[in-house]
C-alpha cells in the first residue's frame, strides 16, 4: 500500500513517526510517505514538507497544501497527527471519489490543550475550549480508526465511538536504537540528565533548584546537569556551588541522541502536577528506561496507569518538594546496591515489556487488516 503521514504538529524526522511507525510499514513492504507542515523542506525521499509559520499562515490554506501533496501521491491510507491533517485527510478523499481510502487518527496530544488556551478571559477560554472539544468529535465521524498513545488520551473516543477500530501504541523505545550503558560510580561524580523546555511551567527550574540542593547536599561529589533544549540562549544561573556544573546543548539527530544521553547517571522531569500534565505520559521515560537508568519523576496519574513497575527503577516525588527530591537522590549516592538495582530493573522491564519491538506487529496488523 501508499500509506502517508500528514503532519501538523510534528517535523518530518520526528521520533515516533519516522524512526518507528514509518521504519516499520517500510520494512513490511509498503510505500511511505510523509508530509509535515513544520519544516520548510527536506532532501529525504518520500517527504514533503512547507513551512506553515511562514507560507500557510492559516488552517484554510494549510488544509489546502495537504491536499496538494496527498493528490500528487494518491495514497490508499493516511495517518493523521491533529484534526487540521483529518480534515485535509477528508477532503482529499471525497474529491477524489476513492472510497478505499482510509483515515486513522494518531492520538498523541491533547486536544483541545491548555496550550490553545491562552486568553487572559475565563469566558473566552471556556467558549474556546468548547468549540475545540466539538471539532474533536466532528473529526473522530470522519476518521475509519484511532491509534491511541496513552489511556488518558484514548478515553474520550473509547467512549464517544465505541465501534471504530483502534490500536494501542504506547511510546516504548526500541531496543535497535537505545543500548544498555553501564553504569558510573556516582559517589565520586554524579550527573544528571534534563531534555525538554527551559521554563518554569516545563519543570526545569525545579530541576535546577533540586540539583543545587544536591550539590549543597553532597559537597565532596561533582555534580553536572546535562541539559538537551532548543533554548540554547538560555543563561544559566550563577552557581555558588563549585562542585556543580550546569551545560546546555541544542538537540542532535535522534540516532546521535540514543548513543550519547545514556552516559548520564540519573534522569530528571519535575514538570508541574496540573490537571493536564498529570494525564500525560511522557514519550522519553521509556528511553531512560532501556537505557538501564533511574528516573527521578513528578507523580503523575499517567506514570502510575502505564508503568506501574516505576518504583522498582525511579521515584514519583512532588516537584517542588527539594527537600524530598534531595532524600531520593541520597538514597541512590549513599546506596550502591540501590542504585544498580534500579538500573538493572530499568533496562529488564525495557526488554521484557516496555520495547517497540513488543507492539510494532500490532501497527502492522492494525493498518492492514483495515484497508
Amino acid at each position: 500500500m501508499k500509506i502517508v503521514f500528514v503532519l501538523t504538529v510534528h517535523k518530518p524526522d520526528d521520533d515516533r513517526v519516522w524512526y518507528l511507525q514509518a521504519n516499520t510499514l517500510r520494512e513490511a513492504g509498503h510505500e511511505v510517505y510523509i508530509v509535515s507542515a513544520r519544516m520548510k523542506r527536506s532532501d529525504s525521499q518520500n517527504v514533503y514538507c512547507f513551512d506553515n509559520e511562514t507560507d500557510f499562515t492559516t488552517r484554510k490554506l494549510m488544509i489546502a497544501k495537504f491536499e496538494e501533496f496527498l493528490e500528487q501521491i494518491h495514497p490508499d491510507a493516511i495517518i493523521c497527527d491533529n484534526p487540521v491533517s483529518v480534515l485535509a485527510a477528508r477532503n482529499y478523499k471525497k474529491k477524489s471519489k476513492r472510497k478505499s481510502v482510509k483515515i486513522y487518527y494518531d492520538i498523541t496530544e491533547f486536544y483541545p490543550s491548555k496550550i490553545h488556551l491562552h486568553h487572559t478571559n475565563f469566558i473566552k477560554n471556556l467558549l474556546k475550549y468548547c468549540l475545540l472539544y466539538c471539532i474533536s468529535i466532528y473529526i473522530g465521524f470522519w476518521v475509519d480508526g484511532f491509534i491511541f498513545g496513552e489511556y488518558y488520551k484514548a478515553k474520550r473516543y473509547k467512549r464517544i465511538f465505541f465501534w471504530k477500530k483502534s490500536v494501542y501504541l504506547t511510546y516504548y523505545a526500541s531496543l535497535e536504537h537505545v543500548k544498555n550503558f553501564p553504569t558510573n560510580n556516582i559517589q565520586q561524580k554524579c550527573s544528571f540528565f534534563y531534555a525538554g523546555n527551559l521554563t518554569e511551567k516545563s519543570g526545569f527550574l525545579n530541576v535546577v533548584n533540586a540539583v543545587v540542593a544536591c550539590a549543597q547536599h553532597f559537597a565532596d561529589i561533582n555534580f553536572m546537569l546535562y541539559v538537551i533544549s532548543k533554548d540554547t540562549d538560555f543563561q544559566t544561573p550563577n552557581l555558588k556551588q563549585e562542585n556543580l556544573k550546569i551545560e546546555i546543548n541544542a538537540f542532535m539527530s535522534f540516532p546521535e541522541f540514543c548513543q550519547t544521553f545514556g552516559k548520564c547517571d540519573i534522569f530528571f522531569d519535575l514538570r508541574p502536577t496540573d490537571i493536564e500534565n498529570t494525564r500525560c505520559l511522557p514519550i522519553k521515560l521509556f528511553y531512560y528506561m532501556a537505557a538501564g537508568r533511574p528516573v527521578v519523576y513528578s507523580n503523575l496519574k499517567a506514570i502510575r496507569k502505564g508503568v506501574p513497575e516505576i518504583n522498582e527503577f525511579g521515584f514519583l516525588v512532588n516537584p517542588q518538594n527539594i527537600d524530598e527530591i534531595v532524600g531520593v537522590i541520597s538514597q541512590y549516592i549513599e546506596s550502591k546496591e540501590l542504585y544498580q538495582k534500579h538500573c538493572a530493573a530499568a533496562r529488564e522491564l525495557a526488554e521484557t515489556k516496555y520495547n517497540w519491538e513488543n507492539i510494532k506487529n500490532q501497527f502492522i496488523e492494525f493498518i492492514e487488516k483495515q484497508a
